[in-house]
């Protein structure tokens, strides 16, 4: 049964802090934080946590993933993220690791302390590259440093199989656990998880612990998530301020860069269109207008072909309207559309207010333990089967049908070592063929699981496997990425001015010199990057191409009446 968050607020934040210094002051009332359960207080860590991931997903990395479409623009970060975590999470773990660490009485709770402060470690090296690690809690020194990734990321792994191993299932009990209800062993399935992820992630920066970590973790499949069961997820309430981010954002009210209604972004319509891929109805809704599209359609009656207009049922919205002067083509694909009206929308109940966070997923897992067998570092299946056993868990987790699976896998380029055909993006300079290469099987499985609490790792997929081609932001704005005409992907966030570059001008210029060249930029690579060129998106042959949305209903005249749509018959020749 899920469990509801009973709120603890305990975490006061100090406007005055700059970016780690001063943790010991954190709270107002230090004599009532000692009497209080290391389990309260991680509930308010947890709660602080996910309602920023939720936060981020909707103004920042919905737009990055591009399945969702937010119609904002590629924003390079924000304060909140830094003091957030660092202040409201981090310091709060640091400060119950003061109290309880060493006593063997709390020795599973502070594993579990670890492990959340690994998970947010995570998310902050893998957004900003460089950040406070090894003194971000050193009250003694006035300039916070930065550590570099490949030290932090050596370290995170570290910790998270000693964490792992620390768990004693016969030892002290969680007493209020809002993420697993108190099982020990989906802890230990959680550390397993984020260092399995952790490991994968950093193949091209550190590439023999990578490879030790990775069979370590794939040599004791039993200690990872065997079904959604074992989903790491943080279930919301009713009462107000129990509330999901995702509700009292995009319901209740409209606080972010973007539309009101998030919707599917045109990439993944083209993926959807390209498979027959039902998740497109699992993940978003009919348009409350449909869109109405210019056909030709021949006949299995007569020799005439029929210049048709009728609406199709979903639509995603290209990530700008903008097009650049050198493509030289007309006004772009749906331009005529509004939003959210003519655009498919996100299913209402990702929205409601209870419903959960999740921060792994059994087909997550799956899809990383394919590619673990793929680059042969073992595992008790092969390489196709656990991919299969990845769309099947989310096919299952998205309530479609084993038989709808079976279906979609029997397709070429979906089907394991087969190469299938796609259709062009709308502007004809991106395709969505997928090639016979399995590690790209995995990684779209992977990156189309993602949906839609998993904003981040989508990102760090795309940044360290370069796999999909991902269009341009034609309308940049203050973020004009490589090129003032257009921005890519970014690579990373700017380091916070209020908390890091005012406050701490020494950790800072460290840090930077840590990123390396060209510097505090989001187009600065991580070092989880392969090196590659971006796109010069100004010298692509851009031309519109409807054929992702003709043909809804089939080839003929007669399956469009079949179909019970109604149409216009606009000339026949």
């Amino acid at each position: 049964m899920k469990k509801t968050i009973q709120i603890l607020i305990v975490l006061l934040i100090s406007t005055t802090f700059s970016c780690t210094k001063d943790f010991t002051s954190l709270n107002t009332d230090p004599s009532r934080f000692t009497t209080t359960s290391p389990e309260s207080v991680l509930t308010g860590v947890y709660l602080n946590t996910i309602n920023k991931l939720e936060t981020n997903n909707i103004t920042y990395l919905w737009e990055y993933g591009h399945i969702v479409d937010p119609a904002g623009r590629y924003l390079g970060g924000d304060e909140a993220t830094w003091t957030t975590m660092y202040i409201n999470v981090l310091g709060n773990t640091e400060q119950i690791k003061k109290l309880y660490q060493g006593n063997a009485a709390y020795t599973n709770r502070m594993a579990v302390t670890d492990m959340w402060e690994c998970y947010v470690f995570a998310y902050l090296v893998g957004t900003y590259g460089p950040v406070p690690y090894s003194n971000a809690f050193n009250t003694s020194i006035t300039d916070v440093e930065y550590d570099d990734e490949n030290t932090i990321y050596t370290s995170l792994l570290t910790r998270l199989k000693a964490d792992a191993a620390a768990i004693n299932v016969n030892g002290d009990k969680l007493t209020t656990d809002v993420i697993f209800n108190g099982n020990l062993t989906q802890w230990i399935k959680f550390a397993n998880t984020l260092r399995l992820r952790i490991a994968l992630r950093v193949q091209n920066n550190l590439p023999a612990l990578a490879a030790s970590n990775i069979t370590d973790v794939m040599s004791n499949e039993s200690m990872l998530p065997t079904s959604d069961a074992d989903d790491a997820k943080l279930t919301y309430g009713t009462a107000t301020g129990s509330q999901s981010v995702y509700y009292t954002s995009l319901v209740q009210g409209t606080s972010y860069t973007g539309t009101a209604t998030p919707v599917m972004s045109d990439y993944a319509f083209t993926y959807f269109r390209s498979y027959n891929d039902p998740r497109l109805g699992a993940y978003f809704q009919p348009a409350a207008t449909p869109f109405n599209i210019t056909d030709t359609l021949t006949s299995t009656n007569t020799s005439l072909h029929y210049i048709v207009s009728y609406p199709i049922p979903y639509l995603g919205q290209p990530k700008s309207t903008a097009t650049l002067s050198q493509w030289n083509i007309p006004t772009p694909p749906f331009s005529g559309a509004t939003v959210p009206v003519n655009y498919s929308t996100m299913q209402p109940a990702l929205t409601a207010a209870t419903r959960p966070f999740y921060i792994t997923t059994y087909a997550e897992v799956c899809f990383m333990k394919a590619e673990a067998a793929l680059n042969g570092y073992g595992g008790t299946q092969t390489a196709d089967q656990y991919y299969y056993a990845g769309i099947n868990a989310n096919f299952a987790f998205w309530g479609l049908s084993a038989g709808q699976a079976t279906a979609y896998e029997a397709q070429n380029g979906i089907k394991w070592g087969t190469a299938g055909h796609g259709f062009n993006y709308d502007l004809g300079f991106i395709n969505t063929s997928i090639p016979a290469n399995n590690a790209t099987k995995i990684w779209i499985q992977e990156w189309l699981n993602y949906y839609d609490d998993g904003g981040f790792d989508a990102w760090c997929l795309q940044r360290r496997t370069q796999n999909l081609v991902l269009p341009p932001h034609t309308n940049p704005g203050n973020n004009p990425g490589e090129n003032g005409t257009f921005a890519n992907l970014p690579d990373r966030w700017f380091y916070p001015i209020q908390s890091e570059v005012n406050r701490n001008p020494v950790g800072y210029a460290n840090g930077v010199k840590k990123l390396g060249a060209p510097g505090d930029y989001v187009f600065t690579p991580l070092k989880i990057e392969p090196t590659y060129t971006p796109i010069d998106w100004t010298k692509v042959n851009a031309f519109v191409d409807y054929s992702f949305v003709e043909k809804w209903y089939g080839t003929t005249i007669e399956s469009l009446q079949a179909a019970g749509v109604k149409y216009t018959v606009l000339s026949t020749y």
